[in-house]
């Protein structure tokens, strides 16, 4: 199993919308993992015909987790949306579009770390290459928040019996009361439908220590969970 450790940290703001919020947009505390595939996807320069085919493929061979490097509250702006209306958008001036004021949540300056590995070396050799000159610009959430991306670990990952949990961590393994629980957005099935992550926890601090030794996958010094973009944690 080949693996690795990737920063990423935005300079200005970030937003992970929530998909069920509407008169108000939340944010994730983190980006979910579909956010993240499409920035390795960007990074390849994979193009939009393509695209399916390269999900497809990412969802079958590669394991991820993450972590916030800085854990904060977001912040909250007032923003004007526009409203699309149903048949008449065809004819109406971009102008014309009716408006509505809500509250949006986003981070200001976060960072994550990010844990890839797949037993397909090649290609996660061929990510590192990609992260570090990318295709494209690179972006995560909206496309005006720019990222900047380092990898700051690459090598071999293997399986160890370990407490200090470095990422997210299934909700079972641990008490309700020790973070946040979130049930990210995992990937797109069959007709676009989202399919959503197990239920994991995100710590106040890390790393967590968990009530028992558990087999976890290490990167150099760190221990994590790793998750399956098919909802499979392993």
């Amino acid at each position: 199993m080949r693996g690795i450790a990737v920063d990423l940290e935005l300079p200005y703001f970030a937003s992970f919308r929530r998909p069920t919020s509407t008169s108000v947009v939340l944010t994730y505390p983190v980006p979910p993992f579909t956010t993240l595939v499409g920035l390795l996807a960007n990074a390849l320069g994979v193009h939009w015909a393509d695209y399916d085919e390269a999900m497809q493929h990412f969802r079958a061979t590669l394991l991820v987790n993450m972590r916030p490097l800085r854990l904060e509250r977001p912040s909250r702006e007032l923003a004007k949306l526009l409203k699309l209306v149903g048949e008449e958008r065809e004819v109406r001036r971009p102008a014309s579009f009716p408006s509505s004021p809500v509250f949006r949540y986003f981070l200001v300056r976060p960072a994550f770390r990010v844990f890839v590995a797949s037993e397909d070396g090649t290609m996660v050799d061929e990510i590192a290459a990609a992260l570090a000159d990318p295709a494209r610009p690179l972006y995560l959430g909206r496309s005006d928040d720019p990222v900047v991306v380092q990898v700051v670990w690459q090598g071999e990952v293997g399986r160890v019996e370990a407490q200090d949990a470095w990422a997210l961590v299934p909700s079972t393994e641990v008490e309700a009361g020790e973070g946040e629980l979130l049930r990210l957005p995992l990937a797109f099935g069959n007709g676009r439908d989202l399919v959503r992550s197990p239920l994991l926890l995100l710590p106040r601090s890390f790393p967590l220590r968990l009530p028992r030794p558990q087999t976890l996958w290490q990167f150099e010094r760190e221990t994590v969970h790793l998750l399956r973009l098919s909802e499979e944690e392993t």
